[in-house]
């Protein structure tokens, strides 16, 4: 009795334990971190709450890195309207429409950035409701022949001397056991073959035909074509009015989108600008897309008011329109809407790319994390993703305060390689109490190299320590930067002055030249690739004056933003260069 009572138990405990699986294959999915990622950004991404991640990830809570996997749970939303796969190995995309009855197209047109070449093992795709038939071709059953009189036999052979049942089968290309089915007496007891006796000779099984199964290639279609486009319908939806130092930032702002329209018709290209004043309320920019003719716009760029993104967003989502964010990083509509382009990217996603040039440029120096008396959350936020970058690496950072004595500056550094300090501040505050510091220190030992790794608002401060920037062999990553010994420069701003008859603003960052730079890159894009644009976004080449572009998809089915981040370098030599690595 006891074993059959184990037996029961480990039977219902097997079932438990099938049905617990299951549960997990259709109520959660692994996503797979990348760069500057944060649980707040996940969440977005699959609109759930970052709770619902945290409870089903509890060490996430003290941090993630890329490359760890999180369980993520599905939507509850209390219908399929969509899911999320993650990609297995050996999955194709034919595979994928038999197990949830999508079509190829369906999952597709719901995964834009989807591509043949980055369908592999571990990608998140989403799955949309079933709304198209998948398309399945029947298979016709060959009619069998009815035989000899109808017999269902090919033919009646007659047993020769010295045949066998074996030597029967083979001559006609049978089975012992085909030839006993059409031949039901050959199974009973004590039968013998003789010579005289007719044998049926069965039909030989129909092959069953083989399903033909789709490559990747073939499922996802043509891609759309590159094509000149000769004719672009461009708007700019920004609050001209009002004279706030707003307003004449964007009306410089504007100026140079007109200057790179100027600059686009030299090649050819026809450009229809249509222009409104946005207001500054969500309610405002509703009026502005509701009152005007705009549903065919190739693209829009603004808003500048963060509360502006949301319907703007779903507008320009809605019929298809490019929209171009060129300021806030607080939209998150990047993030379900494919046709978004953020100028100016989420913080994380800066954080993790400088994190990268810091590593990979001085990795192998000796890094100093250098504590001042101000809290700076950004710097905070760079200096833990540098940290753990180098601690994947196999390196380690020397920790150092701003007030130590001259001993503990010693013991922080070394005389056999770089000593790159980076402070936790980006504020002048820290800069003016360094400097001073750096150069009582370097006099008395002047055997120690030092470099400087700091933040982007270091070019602000660079009229009042250009010299020291020099001195200190000084890099701060930025994603833009004009370069004051740069004759492109005076060129851009020579051009804005006898154009409009005022000079630029002095402002961080030139809003002349950013609005150049972002209109130039789209209407260079669109002109040159047509409907294309997307499939072709690194091989657009402009002539910049201050921003770059690097534009790259969160998710399969989101928006873009700019992963441009560079190192602006202070040489010693008294030289100013850029430095870009390869990703």
């Amino acid at each position: 009795m006891a074993h059959w009572k184990r037996f029961i138990y480990v039977v219902i405990a097997l079932f438990s334990l099938q049905l617990t699986a299951r549960a997990q294959e259709t109520e959660t999915f692994v996503h797979t971190i990348k760069q500057g990622e944060t649980v707040y950004s996940i969440a977005r991404t699959y609109q759930v709450s970052p709770e619902s991640i945290l409870k089903l990830n509890p060490t996430a809570s003290t941090g993630i890195k890329a490359g760890e996997t999180l369980t993520i749970p599905q939507q509850q939303n209390g219908t399929q309207e969509k899911r999320f796969h993650t990609i297995q190995a050996g999955e194709t995309l034919y595979k994928l429409t038999k197990t949830y009855q999508v079509s190829a197209d369906d999952i597709c047109k719901a995964n834009p950035g989807l591509t043949a070449e980055n369908f592999k093992a571990g990608m998140v795709i989403r799955i949309p409701a079933s709304t198209t038939p998948v398309n399945t071709t029947p298979v016709k059953e060959t009619a069998q022949p009815q035989g000899v009189a109808q017999s269902g036999c090919r033919e009646m052979h007659k047993v020769k001397r010295k045949e066998t049942l074996y030597s029967i089968a083979r001559d006609f290309n049978l089975t012992e056991a085909e030839l006993k089915a059409a031949n039901p007496e050959m199974n009973e007891p004590g039968y013998k073959l003789r010579k005289g006796d007719f044998v049926c000779i069965p039909f030989p099984k129909p092959e069953k035909p083989k399903e033909i199964i789709p490559t990747n290639e073939e499922l996802m279609g043509k891609k759309a074509v590159s094509a000149p486009q000769k004719l672009i319908r461009m708007g700019v939806i920004l609050p001209f009015k009002g004279g706030s130092a707003d307003n004449d930032k964007m009306i410089e702002f504007y100026r140079g989108v007109l200057m790179a329209v100027e600059e686009i018709k030299k090649s050819g290209t026809s450009v229809d600008v249509f222009a409104y004043d946005s207001g500054k309320s969500a309610g405002d920019i509703k009026a502005v897309v509701n009152s005007h003719p705009i549903t065919n716009l190739d693209f829009i760029i603004g808003p500048l008011y963060p509360e502006q993104i949301a319907p703007l967003s779903k507008f320009c989502q809605q019929h298809h329109i490019k929209l171009v964010v060129p300021f806030s990083s607080l939209g998150d509509n990047v993030y379900e809407n494919p046709y978004y382009y953020a100028i100016n990217p989420p913080k994380s996603y800066q954080f993790a790319e400088a994190s990268r040039l810091t590593t990979e440029l001085f990795g192998k120096d000796n890094v100093i994390f250098l504590e001042g008396t101000e809290n700076d959350k950004d710097a905070a936020a760079f200096i833990d993703a540098t940290r753990k970058r180098l601690q994947q690496n196999g390196s380690k950072a020397n920790r150092l305060k701003l007030n130590d004595d001259e001993i503990k500056w010693m013991e922080a550094m070394t005389q056999y390689k770089d000593n790159v300090i980076i402070p936790n501040s980006s504020g002048i505050k820290l800069l003016n109490q360094l400097f001073p510091k750096l150069k009582e220190f370097t006099k008395k030992n002047p055997e120690y190299r030092i470099k400087l790794v700091g933040y982007p608002e270091w070019q602000t401060y660079a009229s009042n320590h250009l010299e020291n920037f020099y001195q200190f062999n000084t890099y701060a990553y930025s994603s833009f930067f004009r370069n004051p010994l740069n004759g492109n420069a005076d060129e851009f701003e020579n051009a804005y002055q006898k154009a409009f008859h005022t000079p630029t603003l002095v402002s961080w960052p030139r809003f002349g030249m950013l609005g150049f730079d972002t209109a130039i890159y789209f209407l260079k894009g669109i002109s040159t690739y047509g409907e294309a644009f997307d499939q072709h976004l690194s091989q657009i080449i402009t002539t910049s004056y201050q921003h770059r572009f690097d534009f790259q998809r969160i998710s399969n089915w989101s928006g873009f933003i700019n992963r441009e981040v560079e190192f602006i370098h202070y040489s010693p030599s008294h030289s100013i260069e850029l430095i870009r690595l390869k990703k």
